[in-house]
């Protein structure tokens, strides 16, 4: 036999529940073709590198198992059917394996909440490094516009000719 893994990442918007019902009968695919499922894990819900399919989030699938080469064709067919699922890869890891040498792991199928960082902290942080480099400097802070009207009262200011389209009237 020969030992496989499978990630597939499922589409956002699919619930806990049917996430975890397409787990298991992906895992009843292996035992009905005569294989061996090693270990299930979801990863859970996590942000793609790349949108895809309009997504750019996704419920990740991890799934290791033994079989014999029909049967990863068998389950990429499966995966490449169902709409749920977004993106998909199998790999194998070991071509010649004994069977009675893998011992079935527990499967961890529940949907783990993965916090992610905020971003407006990472721009605190930004700000204040700004901040401490202009004092070090001695630089003054450039001027920043918060409105069309300040730019517009510099560029009368300096002479020069007001160019924006006048949309209002």
């Amino acid at each position: 036999m020969r030992e496989y893994e499978s990630i597939y990442v499922l589409n956002p918007e699919t619930t806990d529940l049917k996430a975890k019902e397409f787990a298991l009968r992906m895992k009843d695919l292996i035992l009905r073709e005569g294989g061996k499922s090693i270990k299930l894990d979801c990863l859970g819900r996590r942000k793609l590198a790349w949108e895809r399919k309009k997504y750019q989030r996704g419920i990740y699938m991890q799934h290791r198992y033994l079989g014999n080469p029909g049967l990863v064709t068998e389950y990429e067919r499966t995966l490449a059917i169902e709409e749920t699922v977004i993106l998909r890869q199998s790999v194998l890891l070991n071509k010649n394996i004994d069977p009675a040498m893998c011992e079935e792991q527990p499967d961890q199928l529940e949907v783990p909440i993965i916090k992610e960082k905020e971003r407006k902290d990472a721009q605190h942080r930004f700000a204040d490094n700004t901040a401490d480099n202009n004092k070090s400097n001695d630089k003054p802070y450039e001027e920043v516009y918060t409105d069309n009207n300040s730019i517009k009262e510099d560029i009368k200011e300096d002479n020069v000719e007001d160019r924006s389209l006048n949309i209002n009237g």
